[in-house]
């Protein structure tokens, strides 16, 4: 909030298709497989700088069935143009390439050239000002690459993103089975697509019960906790209202949950009903320092448990 979204910074934009449109490329081996509105998109991505003097070329990105992922940079230079307005200018040219491809067999072409039809900007990382005239609403999900690693993390995530899709694709079971993993330098019970442990920003979320939601510190958690979309995870217990809020949170802007379990979990053992569409698509990992308990542990026990495992994700 209140970031000036003309300096000149790497930025990780990821776009929605609109619900009902053709998929923009189809997830086969050895990943992504191409088809004509990919090759269109691909162009005009590669080609899009040569029209703004604040933009390098915009590399790596990838262009899914459903979303794209692209690394936006922004040059130090002036009358530069804010993130908000070049994205709506790319979502244009996008959306006029889709109408040109598929409008006449898309229940969309009643309104072929109106851009935004085809793209959305999803409303989780905070309001930004529109430019005037703007159809599409003025949101947008980005991660402004300030620390050390994550220019490289980003980098990585985009190139391996068709891969991870057609292995969660083809290997859903994959993402259920109970096994071991190294993370904080310890090694833990996992159940749940473990490759969450790679993504590029994993936040941890550890509040207190006590928290009042009138408090600023709970507005605080609730807000870093919407800015969380795709390529980042929550990480925590979420047992207390407050983190049960920030993982309501996270799930609607599309981000990932790694829960810390004080329970452990045997080879039997299934998540909730609730959070079994999330596994199936990759979206959860649950972890714990403890093997399956044979009998219910009192709650004293399960409260230091929480604690201690909190306490280690918040230091990493």
């Amino acid at each position: 909030f209140g970031f000036d979204y003309k300096s000149p910074y790497f930025y990780m934009v990821t776009l929605k298709a609109l619900k009902g449109v053709e998929a923009f490329s189809q997830i086969g081996p050895p990943g992504l497989i191409e088809n004509e509105i990919t090759k269109a998109f691909n162009t005009v991505i590669r080609n899009f700088h040569l029209k703004w003097r604040c933009l390098d070329e915009i590399s790596p990105f990838v262009v899914m069935p459903d979303h794209i992922h692209l690394l936006i940079k922004i040059k130090d230079v002036e009358k530069r143009k804010s993130l908000p307005v070049l994205v709506w200018q790319l979502c244009r040219a996008l959306s006029a390439e889709y109408s040109r491809i598929a409008g006449g067999r898309s229940h969309l072409s009643q309104n072929p050239a109106a851009p935004g039809r085809v793209l959305r900007l999803p409303a989780v990382s905070g309001s930004l000002p529109a430019p005037a005239g703007n159809p599409l609403s003025p949101y947008l999900h980005d991660w402004i690459v300030k620390k050390r690693g994550q220019l490289a993390a980003f980098r990585r995530y985009i190139k391996e993103n068709p891969q991870r899709a057609y292995l969660r694709q083809e290997n859903k079971r994959f993402f259920s089975r109970v096994t071991t993993v190294q993370f904080c330098g310890r090694e833990w019970f996992a159940y749940g697509n473990t490759a969450l442990l790679n993504l590029p920003v994993i936040t941890p979320f550890k509040c207190s019960r006590k928290l009042n939601p009138d408090s600023h510190e709970w507005r605080a958690f609730t807000t870093a906790a919407e800015r969380i979309g795709p390529g980042g995870a929550g990480i925590g217990t979420f047992m207390s209202p407050c983190e049960k809020e920030c993982g309501n949170a996270i799930a609607k802007a599309g981000g990932s949950l790694i829960i810390l379990s004080p329970e452990g979990f045997g080879e039997r053992w299934h998540p909730p009903r609730i959070k079994e569409r999330f596994c199936a698509a990759g979206r959860m990992l649950f972890l714990s320092l403890y093997p399956a308990d044979t009998r219910k542990c009192d709650n004293a026990t399960l409260y230091k448990r929480c604690h201690e495992m909190g306490d280690i994700v918040v230091s990493r």
